[in-house]
């Protein structure tokens, strides 16, 4: 049992000193000042407040020289004097600046940490959930580590000043106070244990109650709510997720309640407010024990120990509840990543390569059902291919494991005859350029939107993948070009795009990017069939140099490709030439014709003309 606590008691330690460490690399003065000011000022409060009352009645009482009291005033004087300088200092120039490059550091950890983590984080609920509470708590933490560090400084620095002045002029009293900091001290453990399971209870509610308030607010969803009923549904999601929240706190702090009246009250203020002032009271007044001074710096500093100790009584379990949440950001920051370099990763080759993919097989999660299976195929340099399927049939998960988003469970993939894990990680990644069904646009400029942070470049670079993209209409209409900014979140003359309009961006993203393999992962969802044949016609011609892997639900895009792979039940079911699955009459033949009935493209199209009948 001894063992066991004495581990637990060294985690609090490890995990408490590990958030302190970061913060002292980065700030090494600030954690000095906020860790030490609070100690100084308890000494400070202790000669001014406690011992020199008694020095100036025990003066009066004893009829000592005025020279003894005007002395010991200038002593307190100067010491404060100079506390005061070195706290306004402190205050004023160092504290927030330091704050700000502390909370910078703390921010830029955990986004370098997220942007390298392995993809299938965001799979795992329980990992993600930590992932989105480390991103918020970091900063709070961290302050709060140091507060508590300060506090148990400062708590310290009173038991001392305190206790020494009770040990020399009433051992006794020091039970009374003995007696309240150990109740004080169980009940308060206690205490903390409560309310952090009750923040555990509370936190997958709040989830919930925060997610319709971002539905309310987002721009995302704004016409739909405006245009549908959902609001209906949501307000009984909130009001059901608040019922539930309020049922959790009910059923969780009558214990809370009960434990902190007994600590603050009866183990406090009733033991050293009432029975020891009535001790000290019948020592000077019947027994003539005490002086006045002395009896009047005993009470006041019984209540400085009480403080004391009512402090360092919060101080262990304030670390044991940050050392509860450490735990939480450590396992984030201490995750390490499973699609990573090898130690001896080798640089990719210059020219562009053949892709294979031998006996693949892949699952998100050990024991779930495979998302690809018996995957065989081979990419030749320059080929355009097309990958089809019904949803959920895995075409996207492949892409993934083309650019090692995520490693193969089964099999291995080759490039130039070389296993992928072998490479440099960011070398390969380079080699491609992707647009997935889910991109993303940023709350920045076109540009920036196509350069996504690569090398300056010259403005036409930019201009005409965009043109290449088929935004050439929409770039004409902007007064600012491609400096335009794009949403009004920071700029109220930035634009929103239609969805159309957003995709040639993403698209012209990977025209922009020299990248030798180009996947598309549904590219013209969001376009008319006429953009759409115009968009493959522009792809087609603009990567005529380059690997070009299509990801479609519309099988007239697949018309360009050299090789079409169906894939069905996780497995590829049928490969070939457009032609040559027409004239299998298989599952492709059959999906393609059902399309064909909504719109079909004449064998005939030439390149600027486009007949739907």
């Amino acid at each position: 049992m001894l063992k066991k606590q004495m581990k637990d008691i060294k985690k609090v330690v490890d995990n408490n000193r590990f958030l302190l460490q970061h913060a002292f690399r980065t700030v090494p003065m600030y954690v000095v000042f906020v860790c030490t000011l609070p100690a100084s000022h308890v000494i400070l409060q202790f000669f001014e407040f406690r011992y020199m009352p008694k020095v100036m009645i025990d003066s009066i009482q004893f009829s000592r020289p005025l020279s003894y009291a005007v002395g010991y005033l200038a002593a307190v004087f100067i010491a404060a004097s100079l506390y005061l300088f070195v706290a306004g200092l402190f205050g004023s120039y160092l504290k927030k600046k330091a704050q700000a490059k502390l909370n910078k550091h703390l921010q830029l950890t955990i986004y370098q940490k997220a942007s390298s983590m392995d993809l299938e984080c965001y799979d795992n609920p329980d990992f993600y959930t930590d992932f989105v509470w480390a991103m918020n708590e970091v900063t709070k933490r961290t302050d709060a580590v140091l507060e508590t560090i300060a506090l148990f400084g400062a708590s310290v620095a009173l038991i001392l000043s305190s206790g020494i002045f009770m040990l020399f002029f009433d051992v006794f009293g020091i039970i009374f106070v003995a007696t309240s900091f150990i109740l004080t001290y169980f009940a308060n453990i206690l205490i903390n244990k409560l309310r952090f399971e009750l923040d555990v209870a509370m936190n997958p509610i709040q989830r919930k109650r925060d997610y319709i308030s971002r539905v309310f607010y987002l721009n995302d969803f704004s016409k739909e709510i405006r245009l549908n009923d959902i609001k209906n549904k949501l307000y009984k999601d909130f009001k059901a997720s608040n019922d539930e929240l309020v049922d959790t706190v009910k059923k969780r702090t009558n214990k809370i309640t009960f434990f902190s009246f007994m600590a603050n009250y009866v183990f406090n203020t009733f033991i050293i407010n009432g029975l020891y002032v009535v001790y000290v009271m019948f020592k000077i007044l019947v027994l003539k024990a005490f002086s006045y001074g002395t009896a009047f710096a005993l009470i006041q500093t019984s209540w400085g120990l009480k403080q004391g100790l009512n402090q360092f009584s919060q101080v262990f379990p304030q670390f044991l509840q940050h050392s509860l949440y450490i735990e939480k950001l450590k396992k984030f920051i201490d995750y390490k990543s499973k699609v990573v370099n090898h130690e001896n990763a080798i640089s990719m080759p210059e020219n562009l390569s053949t892709i294979e993919f031998k006996n693949v097989g892949f699952s998100y999660n050990n024991g779930e059902k495979p998302i690809l299976k018996n995957i065989n195929l081979t990419i030749r340099p320059y080929e355009k291919i097309a990958f089809v399927g019904h949803n959920g049939a895995g075409k996207t998960t492949l892409t993934k494991l083309f650019m090692r988003l995520y490693d193969v469970t089964e099999g291995e993939i080759l490039y130039n005859g070389v296993n992928i894990k072998e490479y440099d990680i960011e070398q390969y990644r380079n080699h491609f350029g992707s647009v997935f069904q889910d991109y993303q646009l940023f709350a920045a400029s076109i540009a920036e939107n196509v350069m996504m942070d690569q090398i300056p470049c010259n403005d036409n670079d930019i201009v005409e993948a965009l043109n290449g993209s088929g935004f050439s209409e929409k770039l004409a209409t902007l007064p600012k070009g491609i400096h335009t900014r794009l949403t009004h979140e920071f700029d109220d003359d930035g634009i929103d795009l239609s969805g159309g309009e957003a995709q040639k961006v993403a698209i012209a993203r990977v025209l922009f990017k020299n990248s030798n393999i180009i996947i598309l992962d549904e590219p013209s969802s969001a376009l008319d069939p006429i953009s759409e044949y115009h968009l493959n016609e522009t792809i087609t011609k603009a990567a005529y140099h380059k690997t070009v892997i299509f990801i479609s639900h519309r099988l007239s895009t697949t018309r360009i490709a050299d090789r079409i792979y169906m894939l069905d039940n996780s497995e590829i079911i049928e490969e070939g030439s457009h032609d040559e699955l027409m004239k299998l009459n298989g599952k492709y033949a059959f999906m393609f014709n059902l399309q064909a009935e909504k719109y079909r493209i004449e064998d005939s199209i030439k390149e600027d003309d486009l007949q739907i009948v």
